[in-house]
């Protein structure tokens, strides 16, 4: 015990003072120190003794990783700015923010984001989806009563507006808590750009194409539900969040997301809902493709201006729409099962 406290030289008051500039090289080495001791560790052969050091070495590395009054101090190792913010922003800005308090708030407002989100995914869409349902009746049955397609068309073209805002201020936001110590997958802030290139597209087409009203129909129900979903996360996996992170089994800028982590009841209520959801995506994503193909290998169109009463620009696309909705619902299945193999492997261990 005596050789192995030895290997370590006395604190001087010098090693706490961290200048901001040379912080990210203390850091890197206390963990590297920290490794070297665990190693160090395993030669104890006193074995009371061992578990005392390594219960001193393992709540040093949970202060390191979060759990102390700094937060998660990782985050200060100079990280790898997103592209994303790259791209908008350059590489020369610093989003790291040094206090505690102002990381976790941060956080605060991307769960408070998304409750208020859901919201409007939820209840706008269902609206859509009934009156448009509504139109289509009327229209089959010859009634002279008013349809409201023109305020129902203007109401999928804001709907679609919020959507790009939506999905790119989640990216953003997301890429912010990556940047500041956050677990998140990388892939779901690729989803949530190319869930904005879809609905950019979307937004383009004409919207009285036969085509994209159909796409259009399948989409609100959809959407709708995906609210439903993302309601059942917010509701009960944050709780089950802010749990693992005062266990220290998580990041205090670890999020709800996509793959985030619930106790063994809530996620056999969770994880049905994600598969069904991305099911029904694959579905309406290969169904659409599969409708409008022949659109995209059609000649008329490519090189000059198509008849007037053509729906090629339509159907070619909501046939990249679809691709797009098919890729997104394939990666969103194998990210989940992926999750679900780690928290599985990681209970073995």
């Amino acid at each position: 015990g005596n050789c192995f406290w030895g290997s370590c030289h006395a604190p001087n008051s010098r090693d706490f003072l961290l200048s901001p500039t040379k912080l990210p090289l203390q850091i890197k080495s206390l963990q590297a120190n920290l490794q070297s001791l665990r190693k160090a560790a395993a030669s104890v052969k006193d074995r009371d003794e061992q578990d005392k050091i390594m219960q001193l070495l393992s709540e040093a590395s949970a202060t390191i990783a979060g759990v102390g009054p700094g937060g998660d101090l990782r985050r200060l190792c100079n990280p790898k700015m997103p592209r994303l913010l790259s791209y908008l922003l350059g590489n020369k800005v610093n989003l790291v923010t040094i206090r505690k308090d102002q990381a976790v708030g941060i956080r605060e407002e991307y769960h408070a984001f998304r409750n208020k989100a859901v919201w409007v995914m939820g209840t706008m869409p269902m609206l859509l989806y009934l009156g448009m349902k509504r139109a289509d009746h009327v229209t089959e049955g010859g009634k002279d009563k008013i349809t409201l397609t023109p305020a129902l068309l203007t109401g999928l073209q804001v709907y679609l507006a919020w959507l790009c805002y939506f999905y790119v201020a989640m990216a953003l936001r997301e890429c912010v808590l990556l940047v500041n110590g956050s677990h998140i997958r990388s892939w779901w802030i690729s989803h949530h750009m190319w869930s904005a290139l879809g609905s950019l597209l979307m937004l383009a087409l004409p919207i009285s194409s036969p085509t994209v009203y159909y796409f259009a129909e399948n989409f609100m129900l959809w959407s709708a539900f995906q609210a439903g979903v993302m309601l059942v996360q917010n509701r009960y996996q944050k709780r089950r969040m802010y749990t693992r992170i005062a266990l220290g089994k998580n990041s205090a800028m670890d999020v709800v997301s996509g793959e985030s982590s619930g106790s063994a009841g809530q996620l056999m209520v969770l994880y049905p809902l994600l598969f069904i959801l991305q099911g029904w995506q694959l579905y309406i994503g290969v169904d659409l493709a599969l409708k409008t193909w022949p659109a995209v290998v059609n000649p008329e169109g490519w090189l000059e201006q198509e008849r007037s009463q053509s729906d090629l620009r339509g159907m070619r696309g909501t046939f990249v729409c679809g691709c797009i909705f098919a890729f997104l619902a394939v990666m969103n299945s194998l990210n989940t099962i992926a999750t679900i193999t780690e928290k599985r492997s990681q209970k073995k261990r």
